[in-house]
C-alpha cells in the first residue's frame, strides 16, 4: 500500500523532534557566569593651591614722592632688583603681590621708623605668601587693619597689613609660597589708599608682644656690588 504524505508528515516530525532532542543533549555545557568585578573610583583629589611666580621686575610709582625710594632708572625701575632675597636659608619674595608699584620705601618717614615697604595698586589685586610658612596672625587692628604674620622658620617671618580678606585661612594653617593669602585693600582705622603694607622680620617670637618683639629687614635692600 501506497503512503500518502498525509501519512508520511506524523513520522517525520517525529523523527525530526527526537533529532533535535539529541542534539541539544551533545552540546557543549555552558560556562559558569563570572561576577564582574567594577574597581571603585579613586577619591577626589583636594585641589592644589594656586601658586604664583613672583615678578622680576619691580618700580616706584609714578607721579609719587616716594619715601626712601630705592635707586632706579628713568624708567622707574628699581636697579638690581631680584624677585627674591634668602634671609637665614630661607627664599621669600621681595613683593608678593600680583601687581603694584613702590609707593614708600622702607626706614625713617615723617619722623618716624616705616618698618616695611608699601606696594600701591589702584585695583585690588592678590597678595601671595612669600615662602613656605605657618600662619601665625590673622587678626584686625586700628593700625594695620586686616593684618596676616606668617612663620618660615629659621627665625624669620612675613607681614602682610591692610588686606581687604585673608581669603580664609586662619592661625595654624600651612601655605605655600606663592599662594593667595588675601586681597589688597586699605583697611585700618582711619583712611589710607588701597595698598599692601609689607614687613620682612627676623628674631625670636615675643611672649607678649609677639610678631612686634621682632625686628624688621629692609626687603628692598640690594648689597652693594663691589
Amino acid at each position: 500500500m501506497r503512503l500518502s504524505p498525509r501519512h508520511i508528515f506524523p513520522f517525520a516530525l517525529l523523527a525530526a523532534s527526537i533529532t533535535w532532542i539529541f542534539t541539544i543533549e551533545t552540546l557543549p555545557p555552558l560556562e559558569p557566569l563570572v561576577e564582574e568585578v567594577i574597581e571603585p573610583l579613586p577619591p577626589p583629589q583636594p585641589v592644589a593651591p594656586f601658586i604664583y611666580e613672583f615678578p622680576v621686575t619691580l618700580s616706584l610709582c609714578p607721579k609719587l614722592d616716594v619715601a626712601n625710594a630705592p635707586l632706579a632708572d628713568t624708567a622707574l625701575h628699581i636697579i638690581s632688583y631680584t624677585a627674591t632675597l634668602t634671609i637665614n636659608d630661607v627664599t621669600l619674595a621681595r613683593a608678593p603681590v600680583e601687581t603694584a608699584c613702590v609707593s614708600s620705601g622702607f626706614g625713617n618717614r615723617n619722623g618716624q621708623v616705616h618698618t616695611g615697604i608699601d606696594l600701591y595698586s589702584l585695583e585690588p589685586v592678590d597678595i601671595y605668601a612669600a615662602a613656605d610658612g605657618t600662619i601665625r596672625e590673622a587678626e584686625y587692628r586700628y593700625d594695620f587693619g586686616n593684618m596676616l604674620v606668617i612663620d618660615h622658620g629659621n627665625g624669620v617671618f612675613t607681614r602682610y597689613a591692610h588686606l581687604d580678606s585673608f581669603s580664609g585661612l586662619n592661625a595654624g594653617e600651612t601655605v605655600k609660597s606663592g599662594q593667595i593669602v588675601g586681597v589688597m585693600g586699605n583697611t585700618a582705622g582711619y583712611l589710607i589708599p588701597r595698598h599692601l603694607h609689607y614687613e620682612i622680620l627676623t628674631g625670636e617670637w615675643g611672649a607678649q608682644a609677639g610678631s612686634f618683639a621682632l625686628t624688621p629687614v629692609d626687603a628692598l635692600y640690594i648689597p652693594p656690588i663691589d
